[in-house]
């Protein structure tokens, strides 16, 4: 109980009780540091355990992958592998997952191996796991063949898994066959149809993208951020924005990401007056921009020449809204001055860089000194440039 609520302290206290522990007392005081992410606390409590059983590895090993810490997990596997433990299924799964995030195809060819000589691929979460590993990995031939050999195993994860494979490699065509197979042996979830609108986007194939939407709407699924977000998208990248527009009011969105997925479509239409205007209205909703956002917004102002609302909103970023600037916005703050030819502000800005300024940015500053006759600024720019 405390441990799926996170309250550690609550649990510690039971845990040091003058009582014996047991294996199972000991297995769960790890399990709850690790589900809450302390994952170096529960490391030092397994390491103090008198005994260990799979499922005590397993509970360490589902906070390492859980929270993507996944080459503490990689060791972790190879500290019980020495250990020559018998693997359940729940194990190999978390090393799969372990072995996709780190894109280790050979581990995941070894863990495949395994399952096969302990009979465990006939398990439906091990198929799905190789499924997606090799899948990530690149290896969709080898994803392709996991796929039909497990073939009444297969559940809609499955064809989830294998359609998230071909979207992940632009093979939108691909994924638009498998989901007419797949409908004659399942029906499709909101990620499958949130996977559909990604490949219809990549692909630019605003036809069948309508034809999702609408199949969404005759059989009455719940249209969820990700969703939302993924139409929104399709729209967008199929140049039908007033759609996006719509399903985006229709939403009331609460969420940073769909902001950030309609003002990436009105920048990409040119829209810029728009997504000032719905960064406005952002602020107003209590919606907290983050870095995307802000790419957006500069991007906005430099083809608007709004110079000093685009240092404004720059400046913004960290004073009120905690957001560190990256590479890509002091790129677009050295395009802003230099597209505008604010020579003072361009000068002022690129030597006050928090780093050393990039070799695009200074040929870039080195380009408008020609432009705009500006020899001090070309000088500096040239010397260290090494010209």
């Amino acid at each position: 109980m405390y441990a799926k609520c996170c309250d550690l302290d609550s649990a510690s206290k039971i845990f040091d009780l003058p009582i014996s522990k047991d294996l199972i007392s000991w297995t769960s005081m790890v399990s709850t540091y690790a589900i809450c992410g302390r994952t170096k606390e529960a490391r030092e409590l397994f390491n103090k355990m008198p005994e260990h059983n799979i499922v005590s590895w397993n509970a360490l090993l589902t906070g390492y992958t859980r929270f993507y810490q996944l080459e503490d997990a990689l060791n972790f596997i190879f500290l019980l592998l020495e250990k020559k433990c018998e693997l359940d299924y729940v194990t190999l799964v978390l090393i799969l997952n372990v072995c996709s995030g780190l894109s280790n195809v050979e581990l995941g060819k070894q863990v495949h191996g395994y399952a096969y000589r302990c009979g465990l691929c006939s398990n439906v979460f091990v198929g799905n796991a190789l499924l997606d590993m090799y899948g990530k990995c690149g290896f969709l031939r080898r994803s392709d063949i996991c796929f039909y050999q497990m073939s009444d195993l297969r559940n809609r994860e499955s064809w989830n898994s294998l359609m998230t494979s071909y979207a992940r490699h632009h093979l939108s065509e691909e994924v638009m066959t498998i989901f007419m197979e797949m409908q004659q042996e399942t029906t499709p979830s909101e990620h499958t149809l949130a996977i559909l609108l990604a490949a219809c986007a990549d692909i630019f194939a605003a036809k069948h993208g309508k034809a999702i939407h609408a199949f969404i709407i005759r059989n009455g699924y719940v249209m969820d951020l990700v969703v939302l977000g993924a139409m929104v998208d399709m729209y967008s990248k199929c140049r039908i924005l007033d759609y996006a527009l719509k399903v985006f009011k229709e939403a009331s969105p609460g969420d940073v990401i769909l902001w950030n997925t309609i003002m990436l479509g009105c920048c990409h239409h040119g829209m810029w007056t728009k997504v000032l205007k719905l960064f406005e209205l952002m602020k107003k909703e209590g919606v907290e921009p983050d870095h995307v956002t802000f790419l957006a917004v500069l991007k906005a102002c430099i083809s608007r020449g709004y110079v000093e609302q685009g240092r404004e909103h720059f400046d913004l970023m960290s004073s009120e809204y905690c957001v560190m600037a990256r590479l890509e916005h002091y790129e677009c703050m050295i395009e802003l001055y230099c597209r505008h030819g604010v020579m003072d502000g361009l000068e002022e800005f690129v030597k006050t860089l928090p780093f050393d300024p990039t070799i695009p940015m200074l040929m870039r500053v080195l380009d408008v000194c020609r432009e705009y006759s500006n020899s001090r600024l070309g000088k500096w720019a040239a010397g260290r440039l090494n010209l």
